[in-house]
């Protein structure tokens, strides 16, 4: 309570020791309740200390009293458009860049794929936010960095305006989809997610109408591949029951996922008749009720599914018994590939076959017995 200080106290040491180039100072359930105004708190240090001038802040405000990680993840994307994309327009499209508005559901491999997609077409991707080198690679710069490493440039945010088109993936960002719509002359798509052929489709077909050039080899072929993996894998998973229990960008990108494969997508999906609002206990109750085959789910899901004997999908946050999880690629059209077969390999190793029929009026020979009482004495 009363911690407008610490903020100016925190904001000054930060500029001073690390000289960062951007702050972003958000709230919490405490402040909120105590009627905090970051607002007024940067005016204040701005102020104060006028030699910091030239960093930026970006305040967001994020109570932990309603919603989820998933509001609050876009709030700071809207903040960023709102507060560091100029509300004016430029006159005319100058460059081949090609904004991505990324939901939480995109980790960083992930990043990485989107960008090489439209690397392919010969653009260059300008990416909020950018964390495919925020969660590894620390020691190939040396010693520890207090700082954020990677990332989209403050200058690069700030020319968005100019950009050919937007594309925005989450359905969490379409209040930020669009800002930037009324911030920029280029043209716009947004899909819910990148788990389906059609929609990763409209995706690559966006991005050739933008660079006038061929789809690259190597995405055709991936998208083969994709077709071949539905084949193989059609007979494990046609049918198969799937609960879901994630944010609700998560839960459109796997409920239509399950929809396009055969799957059904059950107890917390979205285009079901039903929709749970709860917690894991929630879920419990509901499988109980509704046996499913696999789980979709955190980690903390792992002693349900353990109980149920069914396998779990590890997918959004938190996911901590795993290593190297935020680098399994699940969009595009190479994740839908490998998402397929990891699911019916799955299957196949849950499945217990019927055992043979012997019916009770089969003839015996002499013959066959001999020979199993043979085989029976080696």
């Amino acid at each position: 309570m009363g911690a407008d200080g610490n903020i100016l106290t925190t904001l000054s040491t930060m500029c001073q020791r690390n000289a960062t180039k951007a702050i972003v100072l958000i709230s919490t359930g405490l402040s909120e309740a105590q009627g905090s105004d970051l607002t007024r708190a940067v005016r204040e240090f701005r102020a104060e200390h006028p030699r910091f001038k030239s960093t930026a802040i970006l305040t967001v405000n994020t109570p932990d009293l309603y919603g989820s990680l998933e509001n609050r993840f876009s709030a700071v994307v809207e903040s960023v458009v709102e507060q560091w994309v100029p509300e004016k327009p430029p006159a005319g499209v100058r460059n081949r860049r090609v904004n991505l508005l990324l939901s939480h559901l995109v980790n960083p491999g992930e990043v990485e794929l989107l960008r090489s997609y439209v690397k392919a077409f010969g653009l260059q991707a300008v990416m909020v936010p950018d964390l495919s080198l925020s969660l590894d690679g620390h020691l190939a710069s040396g010693d520890y960095q207090s700082v954020t490493q990677g990332g989209t440039t403050l200058r690069a945010i700030e020319q968005m305006g100019h950009s050919l088109s937007t594309i925005s993936v989450g359905l969490s960002l379409q209040r930020a989809a669009g800002l930037m719509a009324q911030r920029s002359r280029g043209l716009a798509l947004t899909v819910p997610h990148m788990m389906t052929m059609a929609t990763v489709d409209a995706v690559i077909h966006h991005l050739q109408q933008l660079s006038g050039r061929e789809v690259p080899a190597w995405i055709e072929r991936q998208r083969g591949q994709v077709q071949d993996a539905m084949i193989d894998c059609h007979m494990a998973l046609q049918g198969r029951k799937i609960a879901l229990a994630a944010e609700g960008d998560l839960l459109a990108a796997w409920s239509d996922f399950a929809l396009s494969h055969g799957m059904q997508p059950g107890l917390l999906s979205l285009p079901v008749e039903q929709v749970v609002i709860g917690d894991l206990e929630d879920m419990q109750d509901l499988l109980i009720k509704h046996p499913a085959d696999m789980l979709v789910a955190n980690s903390h899901a792992a002693d349900l599914a353990e109980q149920f004997g069914i396998p779990l999908i590890r997918a959004g946050f938190p996911v901590f018994d795993r290593l190297g999880e935020f680098r399994k690629v699940r969009q595009g059209y190479a994740g839908i590939r490998d998402t397929l077969f990891e699911l019916a390999n799955l299957m196949l190793e849950h499945h217990h076959p019927v055992s043979a029929y012997h019916s009770p009026l089969r003839q015996q020979f002499r013959g066959a017995q001999r020979s199993e009482v043979r085989h029976a004495t080696c």
